[in-house]
């Protein structure tokens, strides 16, 4: 069950960080708001971060 949800959160925060890049590399084609791209990139790193910190504690 551990294991599952390791994938998961990380399979989430993998496509956040990669939609954040996919806004940021057609931005001016989108005109995407630059508070979206930050807040993909953002999402997926806090994902990340709390994934590896959370079984620390």
């Amino acid at each position: 069950m551990q294991l599952f949800m390791w994938i998961t959160v990380i399979s989430v925060a993998v496509a956040l960080l990669g939609a954040g890049l996919y806004f940021q590399l057609r931005r001016q084609a989108l005109q995407s708001d630059p508070v979206l791209i930050r807040s993909c990139y953002l999402g997926g790193a806090a994902l990340l971060v709390g994934n590896w910190l959370v079984p620390m504690l």
